[in-house]
């Protein structure tokens, strides 16, 4: 069957599968993004049946994806409420990826790892899913109570925070490692970069979509989408995730008056396009490696669960002053662990730490996929009951 061919059907099957695995998850009262990951896995190469290959073209129109649930995303989060939070969602991104880091290493060693692949262990566990995380966020209906802007910036910084740990860790453990200052001083530029393109992009656009407007409005939603794809790309050459950058255009986006509009009209491709990205995420899983790691990725969800809810409640109630019935609910969009884990993971592999970094990081993302929904629910119960009872 010839390329173009192919994908045109591996494109209807997985958004046939996606669709499904997400229904059906839905009503085990289950996150859909889960049942997008499981569908995923029965289409990957490691199981019988139809096979779809997910580092093919697929893997393309599974970041397009992801792109846009992001660009999506921000545009429901005005980026003049970053100004607002101040330093509360640095604060609560860096405790819940040193805790997950010190966490993972602890329990390396338990395991007796040696320094390096238990170091990997530590790494893997850090970064929260900005996809999983916020889809869960606005999906669980805690998305407009108090705290949940800290939430969600939180999880933003959360990638940043743990890909620079990552950075400095492999610098340092490499063969030729990097003195810590050249690769602070390193970092601290990129991340300016960035902060320059924000910047930049948040007093440049609202001019241009004005115009835009005023010209052709027919032409301003092309803008705004083209502007959210150059800034993931400009953060993908920095060496930042391009989900971030995708957010971050969205929200400049959602502080001018186009953002409604531009909602409006991009959510149809978003909604195409999101299954793509969940069930190419789960076609990477290989089903046949997780039993031999299974005692230790077991305690690695534990770990991964405990070092982002616990210290993420307490911070919410303390530094946001959340009730304490919405705190753990939030804390617990936390959880989720994904994108970050599984490239650090195969980066491991490359520089050949262990094959079984793979394995553990696939079932931590589907455990911790998994986790937050009983939480959730029970929080959801607690507060009907404390209702009725009222």
């Amino acid at each position: 069957m010839a390329a173009a061919e192919q994908l045109l059907l591996d494109f209807a099957v997985v958004l046939i599968a996606a669709e499904i695995g997400g229904s059906l998850f839905r009503r085990l009262r289950m996150p859909r993004v889960v049942g997008m990951l499981v569908a995923g896995i029965f289409l990957g190469p490691f199981t019988p049946g139809y096979t779809v290959d997910p580092t093919g073209p697929l893997a393309n129109l599974a970041l397009l994806g992801a792109v846009f649930l992001m660009f999506s995303t921000g545009l429901s989060f005005d980026i003049r409420g970053f100004r607002k939070l101040g330093i509360r969602p640095f604060v609560l991104a860096a405790v819940g990826v040193v805790t997950s880091f010190v966490g993972g290493l602890a329990l390396g060693f338990l395991f007796g790892w040696p320094l390096l692949p238990a170091t990997f262990l530590g790494l893997i566990l850090t970064s929260t899913s900005t996809t999983l995380g916020l889809k869960l966020l606005a999906d669980s209906g805690y998305g407009a109570v108090r705290g949940a802007d800290l939430v969600t910036a939180s999880i933003l910084i959360d990638d940043i925070v743990a890909l620079s740990l990552m950075t400095i860790v492999v610098g340092v453990a490499s063969p030729a490692p990097l003195p810590i200052l050249a690769l602070v001083a390193g970092l601290l530029g990129i991340l300016g970069l960035a902060a320059f393109l924000v910047f930049l992009g948040s007093h440049a656009l609202p001019r241009v979509l004005k115009a835009t407007d005023t010209i052709s409005p027919s032409s301003t939603i092309l803008f705004a989408v083209s502007f959210g794809l150059l800034i993931s790309f400009a953060f993908a050459v920095l060496g930042l995730p391009p989900l971030v950058g995708a957010f971050f255009a969205g929200s400049i986006v959602a502080s001018t008056e186009f953002g409604p509009r531009v909602s409006r009209h991009i959510a149809p491709v978003t909604a195409l396009f999101m299954g793509v990205f969940f069930a190419s995420t789960g076609s990477l899983i290989n089903p046949a490696h997780i039993p031999g790691v299974f005692v230790l990725s077991l305690g690695a969800i534990g770990v991964a669960a405990a070092a982002k809810l616990i210290p993420g409640a307490l911070i919410l109630r303390r530094a946001a002053d959340v009730r304490n019935d919405d705190a753990w609910p939030l804390a617990a969009t936390l959880i989720p662990r994904a994108e970050i884990s599984l490239i650090i993971a195969q980066y491991g592999i490359t520089i050949g730490i262990t094959r079984d970094l793979l394995a553990i990081a696939m079932t931590v993302m589907i455990g911790t996929a998994l986790l937050p929904a009983p939480i959730l629910e029970l929080a959801k119960r607690r507060s009907s009951v404390a209702a009725s009872a009222e």
